[in-house]
């Protein structure tokens, strides 16, 4: 049947989620991040937020440390910022604002939460959210060469919809199998969780929370 002419009209793009993947080569900045998590480790006085708050970290260790307030004046924690972080971000809001229409151009953005995370053999991140977030970034410094679905990093369909028969268009997750360097942004309201991984290498993870700021 031909299709017929199409009427004049406007898409919105309501409610899907915008999830953008970036992937960088430092290495040296890579390991200058987990030997500091580790040193933090080895420290008695720095507590395992996974013992001492409710987080959703099973069996991996987290510093119980704000990574922006603590290591703004490390020279190599800066490189990091400038070269990884906030050009990921910058790029997630441009490509926002171009499928969806906001936040819109010289909206600023600021840093609500940091923290890192090692997962040792068998640790994983339970289904959560990231609450009163814009956006949330997940860095990868370090991840051990392993089977899929070991060390991925899925998010959960939103649309109830998508728990019926699963189709090709219509999944009920989309995974992600982060490398080492590998950036991923997406909306903290966007539900996702991570599988464990086995063998002897740890994997490493470092999450900002991103809150918008008003335009100057």
């Amino acid at each position: 049947m031909p299709i017929p002419p199409q009427p004049d009209g406007r898409t919105y793009t309501l409610f899907p989620a915008v999830v953008r993947r970036c992937d960088f080569r430092v290495p040296e900045l890579n390991e200058a991040l987990y030997q500091w998590v580790k040193r933090q480790q080895a420290d008695p006085a720095v507590a395992n937020a996974c013992d001492v708050r409710d987080v959703a970290t099973v069996r991996g260790y987290q510093p119980d440390i704000v990574l922006h307030e603590r290591l703004d004046e490390l020279s190599w924690w800066q490189r990091f910022m400038s070269t990884v972080v906030h050009p990921t971000i910058q790029s997630w809001l441009v490509e926002h604002c171009r499928l969806s229409g906001w936040p819109r151009p010289g909206t600023g953005y600021g840093f609500k939460a940091s923290w890192a995370v090692l997962y040792p053999a068998g640790a994983f991140q339970a289904p959560h959210f990231h609450p009163d977030t814009f956006c949330t970034l997940a860095y990868y410094p370090r991840v051990p060469s392993r089977p899929e679905p070991e060390g991925a990093l899925r998010f959960v369909n939103p649309h109830l919809e998508s728990t019926l028969t699963p189709t090709a268009s219509w999944n009920y997750h989309q995974q992600f199998i982060p490398g080492a360097g590998t950036a991923i942004v997406f909306p903290g309201w966007l539900q996702h969780y991570s599988y464990p991984h086995q063998g002897d290498d740890e994997r490493m993870l470092l999450t900002f929370d991103i809150k918008l700021l008003p335009p100057k």
